[in-house]
């Protein structure tokens, strides 16, 4: 009858992003869509945040606590699918009180090489501002799919995102294109993502601030369970974007490297 889930769970929309790309959503690779321009702007403002939260802009990109979710079973023929409610931590009797409520959905199939899956969210953002609170929301929808050719697997994603909060209105989108492809006892992953933002904030200037990252990385897996890797992501801003990888502090249109190597082993 498919499968109940409660607590603190992923979303839909992470879910695409992270089964579709080729570095997982995992160290500098990681694609524009979770990590993208919109994500790192104060949308009262038009500078820059503080990208702390991997998570980005919104609390419940990746996951969502006090959440209800359910998922399909799967003997439906290649068919998949997940659904999610969840609830904020606001007080009661707070003006702002539904922050943090949202719901997602993710529909998809796989069959054979093939796999493909459409997901949506929204979630209440209203802050205090002042001693009032500022009606907003995010609403994000996303659709991935990959192909197995055998000798390489072909992974793509589209997204787009709108943050509306008070007179702030913030529509991004961003898509990647990425490859798997296996080498003897290793694995080279591939990514190029962009992700760009269509905002009303006049601190841009009438700019639509534009972030490009190409990522290249490589696993060599020692043992089933052990491998090493390395990746290898260059970014560049333009248009008044600030993205920055492994925490540099960058300035507005300036580029960004960033270098992972390491060790995993799996329990």
């Amino acid at each position: 009858m498919g499968e109940l889930r409660l607590g603190r769970d992923y979303t839909p929309n992470f879910w695409n992003l992270t089964v579709f790309d080729p570095f997982g959503t995992n160290g500098v690779g990681t694609n524009q869509m979770l990590n993208g321009v919109a994500l790192a702007i104060n949308p009262f403002t038009g500078t820059a945040l503080a990208q702390a939260n991997p998570g980005g802009f919104y609390p419940t990109q990746v996951r969502a606590s006090n959440s209800i979710g359910y998922f399909l079973p799967s003997n439906l023929g290649g068919f998949y699918g997940q659904a999610m409610y969840f609830t904020g931590e606001t007080a009661s009797n707070a003006a702002n009180n539904d922050e943090g409520d949202g719901y997602g959905g993710r529909i998809g199939f796989a069959s054979g090489p093939f796999n493909i899956a459409l997901a949506y969210g929204k979630v209440e953002i209203n802050p205090t501002i002042g001693a009032a609170a500022a009606a907003g929301d995010v609403q994000t929808w996303n659709i991935g799919g990959q192909w197995d050719f055998g000798f390489m697997k072909l992974m793509g994603q589209y997204g787009q995102d709108q943050i509306e909060i008070g007179a702030a209105d913030l529509d991004g989108r961003g898509w990647l294109l990425g490859a798997l492809v296996p080498v003897g006892a290793g694995e080279i992953r591939v990514a190029y993502s962009e992700y760009k933002l269509d905002s009303n904030v006049a601190a841009f200037g009438g700019n639509d601030p534009k972030t490009q990252k190409l990522a290249v990385g490589y696993v060599h897996n020692l043992s089933k369970r052990t491998a090493l890797y390395t990746t290898y992501a260059y970014v560049r801003n333009r248009d008044g974007a600030l993205s920055s990888l492994n925490g540099a502090t960058v300035n507005n249109n300036a580029s960004s490297s960033g270098l992972d190597i390491g060790i995993r082993h799996s329990f």
